[in-house]
């Protein structure tokens, strides 16, 4: 079987909801399909609407079906989260391999939203 790669490219994300008393976020996304592997964008200082232009690859095994995205505003001490949201393959490959939207960061039980992330995936 030959090895399938997904490209992520995390472009910009928009009304991130605040989580600092002061100023704006310091975002910064984390992409896994296993814990134990993540890859993390650079942090954007203060602003809810940060973009990065970033693109990350990733070397697909057996069992990974289910890109995981969590969005952090970076503190001094720490880290907030700002939200997270899941992209399953099977919704790329039914788009034809590639897919380029913006995916909800849905606020706790669904109800709301802590903003939204553009990504475009493209499977190889």
């Amino acid at each position: 079987m030959a090895q399938v790669t997904l490209q992520v490219t995390v472009v910009e994300a928009r009304n991130l909801k605040d989580e600092d008393t002061l100023g704006q976020n310091d975002a910064y996304v984390e992409l896994y399909f296993d814990k134990d592997y993540k890859q993390r964008t650079t942090t954007i200082k203060d602003t809810n609407s940060p973009t990065w232009n970033e693109t990350f690859t990733f070397n697909l095994r057996k069992g990974d079906d289910t890109l995981h995205i969590k969005v952090y505003d970076d503190d001094a001490v720490g880290k907030d989260s700002i939200g997270s949201a899941k992209v399953s393959l099977k919704k790329i490959q039914q788009a034809g391999g590639r897919l380029d939207e913006w995916v909800k960061l849905p606020a706790h039980l669904g109800l709301g939203s802590h903003g939204e992330i553009h990504l475009i995936l493209q499977l190889s």
